[in-house]
């Protein structure tokens, strides 16, 4: 469809009717308009610019030779493409944008202004400079020949604006391409190129994800293992405590006073109850013969004793210090009593050797002393 005008239409002679009756065209057989379009109608060598709603009957649409549709859309965009040398042996491809409007619809149609994009293409062509900057440039460096391109167009449209009958074209952007091929390996190049960034980034990124991992699991186990080093430190601390607190606990038991070790040895954990009346039992054997030796042992004293003190007697009567009655009883009664001690353990009492015992010795513990005697 082309622009501004849509369509031309020539339209024939209305056919008389009945004499009295009115000429009328069928404004059917007239082109559709849209709400963005116009009809100018060519009539009596002159353009007529139609109102929105016809009878048929106006003079312009009864006696109109033709009719033209225009389009008055506001801002509308035409691109034109203009090919340019590049250093190779192919060409760029230079899409120039402009936007434009109709503003006297009459004017497009007297000036045949069917189609804007002939127009727009003469009017960039006129600027020669334009075919000239690509030589320099490889089809590889489009984007950097883009820059030079929309600068010396923007330049040319702002300097030397386009004129066109009965309405306006301004410039608005402009875009550079290579050749189809070229872009369609590029597109490829790209394509591949991606590809194999994005096979490389996910086998790094799989690398990567395994060397966390082996950390994380290194990390785990580490702490598992100072987990079970702390928790078995802490066992055998409490447990050197508890022995201490144990130990503590039978020290001051046996301390507590006499018996206690025994008590304790009748005590000691994990005994069955006959390991526990044995051990009395032979808790009480050993406190009976502790007690016999206990009585043995002082009654042999008192024998000794009795014995040593008969001798100073009797050493004391050979030097005269007594009477002879006087030491006698005094004799006799230490003999009672060495002779209860013989029938008692008469090998003990043969086998006894009997002391020296001299008279005023300071070491002798006789409570018969040469002193006392003598008194």
């Amino acid at each position: 469809m082309s622009y501004p005008v849509v369509s031309q239409v020539p339209l024939d002679p209305v056919a008389k009717q009945g004499f009295l009756s009115k000429p009328r065209r069928p404004i059917t057989s007239l082109p559709r308009q849209l709400p963005h379009q116009r009809l100018v109608f060519e009539y009596d060598g002159t353009f007529v610019l139609a109102d929105r709603r016809l009878r048929g009957d106006e003079p312009h649409v009864l006696y109109g030779v033709s009719v033209s549709v225009v389009d008055v859309t506001k801002d509308h965009p035409v691109t034109v493409q203009v090919p340019i040398k590049s250093s190779g042996a192919h060409d760029f491809t230079v899409a120039v944008h402009f936007r434009c409007m109709v503003d006297e619809p009459i004017e497009v149609v007297r000036a045949g202004l069917t189609d804007a994009t002939e127009h727009l293409l003469t009017y960039i062509r006129g600027y020669h400079k334009l075919f000239e900057l690509g030589r320099g440039h490889g089809l590889d460096q489009a984007h950097e020949l883009w820059t030079i391109v929309h600068a010396q167009v923007k330049a040319y449209a702002t300097v030397v604006p386009c004129l066109l009958p009965g309405m306006s074209a301004e410039f608005t952007s402009l875009e550079l391409f290579a050749p189809d091929e070229i872009a369609r390996g590029q597109r490829r190049y790209e394509t591949s190129l991606h590809e194999i960034r994005g096979t490389h980034g996910l086998r790094d990124v799989k690398r990567k994800l395994d060397r966390d991992f082996e950390l994380d699991e290194q990390d785990y186990l580490h702490t598992k293992t100072g987990s079970a080093n702390d928790f078995t430190r802490q066992e055998a601390a409490l447990d050197k405590d508890h022995q201490i607190t144990e130990a503590t606990k039978v020290r001051d038991f046996l301390n507590s006073g006499p018996g206690a070790a025994d008590g304790l040895y009748a005590t000691v954990p994990g005994l069955s109850s006959q390991q526990v009346a044995d051990r009395y039992a032979a808790l009480g054997d050993r406190e009976f013969h502790t007690t016999q030796n206990q009585i043995q042992h002082e009654h042999e004293l008192e024998v000794v004793s009795a014995r040593a003190r008969a001798e100073v007697i009797r050493a004391a009567i050979a030097q005269g210090l007594f009477n002879e009655t006087t030491g006698r009883e005094l004799l006799a009664t230490f003999d009672n009593a060495a002779l209860e001690e013989g029938r008692e353990n008469p090998e003990a009492r043969d086998q006894e050797a009997r002391p020296e015992v001299t008279p005023g010795d300071p070491a002798d513990d006789n409570p018969f002393m040469e002193e006392d005697v003598r008194g």
